[in-house]
């Protein structure tokens, strides 16, 4: 039995519970839960939370600060601040990643504005998705730095890194200045669509990741192909 006397949940259904309610509690404080808060949610001490977060980060649905004591991410939302915040009629954010602050309207089946600057530097740009589509597009690209397979061996360094710019040769600059390396570019209609196939349907007790066949088809429809987009 818990602490409180309700009897412990099983990890697969604990793990489900967790991940629904961090996303829910993202959306409705804008930022998640702390740990002591899901152990009192569900009846249970800190330890079955944190093993279950664990797992959850282990099958790359959370990102949890280091030492494991808080959560960082539940993508696409992010607990600290980064160069996207998301405004919607819902509530606002930061999100993770460029991708991610696409993925922000899609996820909530609302509209936004986006507001974040090329290459994270000085130069503002503003995007504002309505109706699932990029309104009145600026000329801008978003930049992935490391091959798909690469994403998760250090997700902060690939989602701090995977940003906005408005051309192949500010972007090859801005690499060069900073040493990141160069990888792909995506029009903004490209990562949209990404962006609604990978991340809507998370606020779903039934949600699951793409299994790597569904992502390699997802990346096939948008032209993507080759060595770089392959996840394994």
């Amino acid at each position: 039995m818990a602490p409180s006397g309700i009897p412990n949940v099983p990890p697969p259904q604990l793990d489900a519970d967790v991940r629904l309610h961090v996303y829910e509690h993202f959306v409705e404080k804008g930022h998640p839960p702390t740990l002591e808060q899901l152990a009192s949610r569900f009846g249970v001490d800190l330890a079955p939370i944190r093993e279950s977060l664990r797992r959850l980060e282990s099958g790359r649905t959370l990102v949890l600060r280091p030492g494991g004591a808080r959560i960082g991410v539940a993508p696409p939302f992010s607990a600290l601040p980064t160069p996207f915040w998301v405004e919607t009629p819902r509530g606002s954010w930061w999100a993770h990643c460029a991708w991610e602050s696409l993925a922000i309207p899609l996820l909530l089946r609302t509209d936004a504005v986006i507001h974040t600057r090329f290459g994270a530097e000085r130069e503002p740009l503003t995007l504002t998705v309505r109706d699932g589509r990029i309104d009145d597009a600026p000329s801008a690209l978003m930049h992935i730095p490391l091959p798909a397979a690469r994403w998760w061996d250090d997700v902060g360094y690939t989602c701090g890194n995977l940003l906005f710019f408005r051309s192949p040769a500010e972007r090859e600059t801005w690499c060069a200045r900073h040493g990141v390396p160069r990888g792909e570019l995506l029009t903004l209609a490209q990562a949209l669509a990404l962006a609604g196939e990978w991340f809507t349907g998370r606020l779903e007790r039934g949600w699951r990741r793409l299994t790597p066949d569904e992502a390699h088809e997802s990346l096939a429809r948008q032209g993507l192909h080759g060595p770089f987009w392959a996840l394994r």
